[in-house]
Formats: structure tokens, C-alpha cells, sequence
């Protein structure tokens, strides 16, 4: 224990010592000279934002209040106050950073003009030269892509000085992340840092050669992160959006620069979009899994209508390990890919739902709620599958199959997964789901063979329930009757002597993700009676009730 903590130390300690060598360096002279060069007097090219803008949100902003996660600041409508407010490490600064905040002041129109140029202003005063926090790659890499798309609310009328103040800053800040691209902490924040870096700097007179330094990091990171489906190792719907959106825009700029794009790019493309649209849902946003949200539908239909080519979503992304099943008016997604070298614990787990409302779902991403919210949803528990409840030996998760078939009776998807447990003979889990024609009915068989009876009395299965259907439990708690948002009646019903009704959250929506009540239907595998010591079959169905 000792020397661990020692080595921890030890690391944090190499760590500091390196970014303070880091900031002694970006404040030299030596490295300002480096970021010199030719003061651009325009953009070149202004990429579209798919993203919608919340203009109430704008109006908070521009009073001077912003609330981002569970941080918030207030400065009375001192706005320039605002940069002091925030925590170099918390949520509030990288959104701040990030300036995705001019989208939506620009929907206010003239009236956003004053808060921004205000907030860019101070912006500049505290950071134009250099800043170890502000100028980490990622941060610069979204800020020069907002700047770029939303130039004429901070340009437009001004005078000459402000105007090559502004523009000198972006082509230094380009000139600095060609350098300093690669040392973007994640994979993620790499291949989007390098894509940014290409649109900025394709966007910029006097950047390409940055640009091109952007683009060859992308060839690279695409080869490590893009799996042959066009998904992204992270298996996340909401980075799978924004990273094809960002393909499109270093697409666009580089045809609208006259330039002949790489061979690679325009097939990474079509593969990254056709997988973003793959989780579009009928409600026109995303199914939440792996720590994505239900994100934006201005910015799907953007990503479909972008690639270049028509879209046609595989029912199966094999390289990513997701299904799709689709009848009349139901979708049925379901996760089948291994989740123990991963922080999200969903393998197995499923979103429904019936014309725009969502039934059954993921309880979504705890990221910017903090540490303890993050690691909650994280759990099994969080998802709509097979969990164990604590307090004794519990079987570890190991290899996956699953196989699906689709006839004129409706469509099947089996999924099973090995469990290893005491039992030298090895246990097994099998999730079997059928789906009819219609669309009406989703049935599930969930088995559970070759436990011990201690590991098999804590086996629980979930169905979280999205916060806008209305559940009601039976008086024989043996069914429980759902209200839809668009006047659908559902019952579900289970083959367990007693199911409950209990609270659950969801943070799957808009707003960041903020939690919003809901609740989840649970059936414990200790509510049967009857059954065989090592081994359990439990049935349920889901149907809507002008079906019954």
C-alpha cells in the first residue's frame, strides 16, 4: 500500500514538474517568437455549426449567469468577470474555453454582438499571449472552430484594430497547436484536436501549412480510432456525431480552398456518418449508451445530409458491437460487445422505444456531475440488463456470441455471454429478444445457468424507464402499465411472483445531461420460489395494449 502511494506520488510529482517546465517554455520569449508569422486580414472559409442554439440559455449569458453541470457563476452582468469565476479543473472553465457559448449568443442577433465581443475582450486581456490551462490542445482546437463558424458576431462593423487583433490571436493559436497537438490528453481529444486544427487552419490565409500538419495527425489517429464499421472505439453515440460533423467541415474547407482532399478522408466520411445515423432514433436523436446523451437533432440531420452520399444505417454494426431492430413503429437497439476493458458496464443492455417516445433506456452519463455521479453510471445497474447486487461472492463477466434472425414471424437477437464463477464447470447468462412484426410486442427470455445458489439469489435484472413514460404497478405486482408521451399504452409483464416499481435518474436528455427523475421496473431472481438451485429462466413481455 505504501509503495503505491508512493508511486502515485512519484507520478503526480513527474507530472507537475513537467507542466511547469511546460509553462516556463509557452511563456518564453523563444516560444513566442515561434508562433510569429503572417497576420491574416479575413477568413478564408466559415464552417457551418450544426448544433441548434438555446437562446435562453444566451440570455442568461448575456446577464452574466451560466450554469454547467453543478457549477454556476454569477457576476451580475459584469460579464468580463466571468474568466475569474470559473476553476482552471472544472466543468464551467472547459465550457467557457471551449467557446460553444457564441452559437448561442449569436442567435440573439445584434443583441449577442455586445456580450461576446465583452467576453472575447476579457478573454484576450487574460490569455491573448499564452496560458497553460487555457491553451491545452483540445480547448484551442474547439475554440478556433467556434471563432471560425461565428466570426461575423465578433468581427462584423468593428474597426480594423479589433479586427486584427482578433484574427492575429487565431493564427497564433493555430501556429501553437500544430506543435502542441499531439499532446492532447485523450485519443479522443487527439483526433479532434487534429481535425480542428485542420479547419482552422484551412480556414486562415497564412495557416495551411499547420493545416497540413493537422491533417497528416488525423490519417493517423483515424487508423487507431475508426474501427472498419466507421465507429468509434469509444463506442460513444455523441462522439460518434461530433466526430463525423468535424470530417464533413475539414471536408468542405478543403474543397472550398481549391485544394484535392486525401484519398482516406472522403471514405472516413461516408463510414463515420453513416455510423452517427445508425443510432438516430424516432424522436430524431440518439439512443443514450456508453456515456453519450440524446444530443441534438439539428446536428443528426446535418450528419445525414453532409456526408456527400446517401446514408443507409446497417442494422448490424458488427465492428462495434451494437443491433438494430426495427418493425413499424419500434426501434430496438441493444449493446453485444465485450465492456470489461471499458469504464461503462453496458454489454447486454438496450434502449425501445415506439414512434418519437422513448420506453426502456440507459440511465445516460455522469461526466459533468462530478466523480461520484460519473462512476454511478457507470455500473451495471445503470443500464437496462443483468446486474448483481453486492454483499458476497459474484460471478465475473467473460467471453460474448450473439446471433440474430429476422423471418416473417419477427425478428430474434440472442445474446449470451460466459460467467465465471465458483463452478469449475463454468455458468453461462443468455438474453434472448424477440421483436414482432408490428412492432407491438418485444418479449425476453433472460437465463442464467451454472451458478451457486449465493451468486444466483443476488442476480437483478433492470428496465429503466425514460422520465417521460408514466408507470403505474398492478395490485398483484405482476404487471406494470405504462403512459407514453404520445398516448400509447404499454404493459409489461414478467413470469416473477412480484415485480417492483423503484426510483431510478436519467441523465440521457438535454441540458448537459442533467439528472431528471424516473423510475425502473426490477425483477430479483430471489423473488422466485421455485426454482433450480444453479439456474433460473426469466420471461417478460412488453406490449402495447391496443395489441393485447
Amino acid at each position: 500500500m505504501d509503495m503505491a502511494r508512493t508511486a502515485r506520488h512519484s507520478g503526480n510529482g513527474s507530472r507537475d514538474v513537467l507542466a511547469r517546465m511546460r509553462k516556463v517554455w509557452g511563456e518564453s520569449p523563444f516560444y513566442q517568437a515561434q508562433l510569429k508569422g503572417p497576420a491574416p486580414d479575413r477568413l478564408l472559409f466559415q464552417p457551418d455549426d450544426p448544433y441548434a442554439p438555446d437562446k435562453t440559455l444566451a440570455t442568461a449569458l448575456a446577464r452574466g449567469r451560466i450554469v454547467v453541470g453543478e457549477e454556476q457563476a454569477d457576476c451580475e452582468g459584469e460579464l468580463e468577470k466571468l474568466w475569474d469565476l470559473a476553476a482552471p479543473d472544472g466543468a464551467l472553465f472547459a465550457y467557457l474555453q471551449e467557446f460553444s457559448w457564441l452559437r448561442h449568443l449569436a442567435a440573439l442577433g445584434d443583441d449577442g454582438k455586445a456580450p461576446a465581443r465583452t467576453l472575447m475582450r476579457a478573454w484576450l486581456d487574460r490569455y491573448e499571449r499564452w496560458s497553460s490551462e487555457s491553451w491545452e490542445p483540445y480547448f484551442v482546437a474547439e475554440r478556433l472552430v467556434q471563432l471560425c463558424s461565428h466570426y461575423p458576431l465578433l468581427l462584423a462593423g468593428t474597426d480594423a484594430m479589433w479586427r486584427s487583433r482578433v484574427l492575429a490571436c487565431m493564427a497564433r493559436q493555430t501556429r501553437h497547436l500544430a506543435r502542441a497537438a499531439p499532446r492532447a490528453a485523450t485519443g479522443f481529444d487527439r483526433l479532434m484536436t487534429s481535425l480542428g486544427l485542420g479547419v482552422a487552419g484551412y480556414s486562415l490565409p497564412g495557416c495551411e501549412g499547420p493545416a497540413e500538419r493537422g491533417l497528416e495527425m488525423a490519417r493517423r489517429e483515424l487508423r487507431l480510432q475508426l474501427r472498419p464499421d466507421g465507429g468509434h472505439v469509444s463506442r460513444n453515440p455523441s462522439r460518434q456525431l461530433k466526430l463525423a460533423l468535424r470530417l464533413q467541415a475539414l471536408l468542405k474547407v478543403i474543397e472550398a480552398r481549391g485544394f484535392q482532399p486525401p484519398g482516406f478522408l472522403r471514405h472516413q466520411v461516408q463510414r463515420a456518418s453513416a455510423m452517427a445515423a445508425f443510432f438516430r432514433t424516432p424522436d430524431g436523436k440518439l439512443a443514450v449508451f456508453n456515456g453519450g446523451y440524446e444530443d441534438d437533432a439539428k446536428a443528426i440531420i446535418a450528419v445525414q445530409t453532409g456526408s456527400g452520399a446517401d446514408i443507409a444505417p446497417s442494422e448490424f454494426a458488427r465492428h462495434s458491437g451494437y443491433h438494430k431492430l426495427t418493425a413499424a413503429r419500434a426501434l430496438l437497439i441493444v449493446d453485444t460487445a465485450d465492456d470489461n476493458a471499458v469504464a461503462y458496464k453496458s454489454a447486454g443492455s438496450l434502449h425501445f422505444s415506439s414512434g418519437r417516445s422513448r420506453i426502456l433506456v440507459n440511465c445516460g452519463s455522469g461526466a459533468h456531475r462530478g466523480y461520484e455521479w460519473k462512476r454511478a453510471l457507470e455500473q451495471r445497474s445503470a443500464h437496462s440488463g443483468l446486474s448483481f447486487l453486492d454483499g458476497g461472492p459474484q460471478p465475473a463477466f467473460g467471453d460474448i456470441t450473439h446471433r440474430r434472425g429476422e423471418e416473417t414471424a419477427g425478428h430474434l437477437l440472442e445474446f449470451e455471454r460466459r460467467l465465471v464463477t465458483v463452478n469449475p464447470e463454468g455458468a453461462s447468462y443468455l438474453r434472448r429478444l424477440f421483436l414482432s412484426p408490428g412492432g407491438a410486442d418485444l418479449r425476453g427470455e433472460e437465463m442464467l445457468a451454472g451458478l451457486a445458489p449465493g451468486e444466483i439469489d443476488r442476480a437483478v435484472w433492470r428496465f429503466h424507464l425514460h422520465p417521460g413514460a408514466r408507470a403505474s404497478l398492478a395490485r398483484d405486482k405482476k404487471s406494470v402499465i405504462l403512459l407514453l408521451p404520445n398516448k400509447e399504452g404499454w404493459r409489461f409483464k414478467s413470469n416473477c411472483p412480484e415485480l417492483s416499481l423503484e426510483k431510478s435518474v436519467y441523465c440521457g436528455g438535454g441540458g448537459g445531461g442533467a439528472p431528471a427523475a424516473s423510475e425502473q421496473i426490477v425483477i430479483r431472481a430471489d423473488a422466485y420460489a421455485r426454482r433450480e438451485d444453479t439456474a433460473i429462466n426469466v420471461k417478460w413481455a412488453l406490449a402495447r395494449l391496443d395489441a393485447v
